[in-house]
């Protein structure tokens, strides 16, 4: 089984600055060099491991080549862009320059339709928007689009096909199976008929699948997309992770936490909506809660971890009791003997959140202590976050009033985003913002600070009222030194507002029949505070 985890950065460093030093052979087309990477360790770890010994270049010696010839003519002097793809293109043979153009010169990507006719492929390209479809006056350019189609014929880095029109015919064998943009790899979304899409899905989750991890992940981040697009159907898209239902691999099931999450969000003024998708989320992520419990061995993979957490993480956000009655022992143990000792430093963000959600002042104030004397940094951040995470409407103005009394400056982003991912303090915190403007613009100066406070302060807003109410606060406003934050806010608002109108009805309709199939392979279901249990 594929596992590309093995390539990632570890999620518990966030590089800030990278310092490259590489001395270069020209003729023997090898170098050596040293790379100082500074990066801030955002959650708790005991080491840090990166490991480069999957570096493969021996399949880039071309372009390496190209990189040589690039350097050799420009040697001491000045280039372009172009200079660097000439030396590609005479290196391999290829129109390097042609296929690179409008990628470097035009903004955007394309998403490509693909129909079947006659064994044939009809491809389709159109600028991807991620609101709704292209109007014919922002869908002028025309890409040189990679294909990279795989099928059951194929080499396993499927064959190199490039669109260069706006509508083409390839010659692909469609009564066996096959997927443009193998492995992931194309900067582009694809939209497949039904009765195609069905087909790959039925390939996709078999045991020695042709499509591999990456295909899978993909797939789920390309359907979720084009359904927040109105390219396709919500429910194709949920189907699609409701069949992936089986699948091991932590990059799968981060696509969907993600989603999902993302899909509670939007939709998270229409509790019947969100009470459905969270018991969706729970059927999903408690099976594999169950089967990998809760604590961490060193025998443990990085990807086992990851796994654990995330589930974990999603069922309890999705109101699994069993699982927040398990965080809440674990937090009520620190509450009563200050010992931390239950709560392992990957759960400490999700516990320390179900433990303010589900609790009152008692665990308020124990988080506020671990705030104020954290053993950790991370102890810090988690702390912070989870404040947010209270229901009461007095201890969330308690949370607000800290912010201006007793957070330093580079920790109130953390304060607003435990609010602004709680329903119950959404828009406490939007007013909070415009009560206190232009203090915060006067502290922060219209710096990237600020620009986040802007952006976590509105971008969860869902109705024509609320996009009419941000742009009449901010019309009198100087915006001038965030003011592409402020359009993307106001992109996703209105973004926000087109997918509850055009997927609602579906989104219901596939939650309802997915509940009735669920209920029927269960004794019973009862239903309570956002969650269902099987008895």
């Amino acid at each position: 089984m594929e596992n590309t985890d093995q390539y990632r950065l570890p999620t518990n460093v966030k590089p800030f600055h990278y310092d490259l030093l590489i001395k270069t052979d020209l003729e023997a087309l090898t170098f050596q060099g040293v790379v100082k990477i500074n990066f801030d360790v955002v959650r708790e770890t005991a080491s840090i491991t990166l490991n480069a010994s999957n570096l493969d270049l021996d399949k880039e010696e071309p372009f390496l080549k190209g990189v040589s010839l690039y350097l050799k003519k420009h040697l001491f002097g000045n280039s372009r862009t172009t200079d660097l793809w000439e030396g590609v293109s005479e290196a391999t043979g290829l129109d390097i320059s042609g296929l690179m153009d409008n990628w470097i010169t035009k903004t955007g990507f394309p998403v490509l339709t693909v129909t079947e006719e006659g064994g044939m492929i009809v491809v389709q390209q159109d600028r991807f928007l991620e609101s709704k479809p292209a109007d014919p006056e922002e869908n002028e350019t025309i890409w040189n689009v990679p294909l990279f189609i795989i099928s059951e014929s194929s080499e396993k880095g499927g064959e190199l096909g490039i669109l260069r029109e706006r509508v083409e015919a390839f010659s692909v064998d469609t009564s066996k199976q096959f997927k443009l943009n193998a492995r992931s790899v194309g900067v582009y979304r694809v939209l497949y008929t039904p009765e195609r899409l069905a087909k790959i899905v039925e390939e996709a989750v078999k045991k020695d699948s042709l499509f591999g991890v990456n295909d899978r992940v993909g797939l789920v981040h390309d359907y979720m997309a084009l359904s927040k697009a109105g390219l396709a159907k919500l429910s194709d898209t949920l189907s699609i992770v409701e069949k992936l239902k089986h699948d091991r691999e932590f990059l799968v099931w981060e696509g969907i936490g993600q989603n999902l999450t993302g899909l509670v969000s939007i939709w998270w003024e229409h509790p019947e909506v969100v009470d459905k998708l969270n018991a969706f989320r729970r059927s999903l992520f408690t099976p594999i809660v169950d089967r990998m419990g809760y604590e961490f061995n060193k025998s443990d993979s990085r990807h086992e971890k990851l796994l654990r957490k995330l589930a974990i993480t999603q069922a309890a956000e999705a109101n699994e009791s069993k699982v927040t009655d398990e965080l809440r022992s674990r937090f009520a143990h620190l509450v009563r003997t200050g010992d931390d000792s239950r709560i392992p430093a990957d759960l400490m963000d999700i516990t320390f959140a179900t433990g303010v959600k589900y609790g009152g002042v008692e665990e308020y104030e124990a988080i506020l202590r671990a705030n104020e004397k954290p053993r950790t940094p991370m102890q810090k951040i988690a702390a912070m976050t989870a404040l947010g995470n209270a229901q009461d409407e007095g201890l969330i103005r308690r949370t607000l009033d800290g912010i201006q009394s007793t957070a330093r400056g580079q920790d109130i982003i953390y304060y607003f985003m435990g609010l602004s991912a709680n329903f119950k303090s959404r828009r406490m915190l939007t007013q909070y913002f415009r009560d206190n403007y232009e203090e915060l613009y006067k502290r922060f100066g219209g710096g990237l600070t600020f620009h986040m406070f802007v952006f976590s302060a509105h971008n969860f807003l869902s109705t024509k009222e609320d996009l009419e109410g941000v742009e009449n606060f901010f019309r009198d406003k100087d915006t001038a030194k965030y003011d592409k934050r402020l359009d993307l806010c106001l992109d996703t608002i209105r973004t926000n507002i087109a997918y509850i109108e055009r997927s609602t009805r579906d989104l219901k309709e596939w939650l309802k029949e997915w509940l009735k199939e669920w209920e029927g392979r269960h004794s019973s279901v009862s239903w309570g505070y956002g969650r269902c249990s099987v008895q």
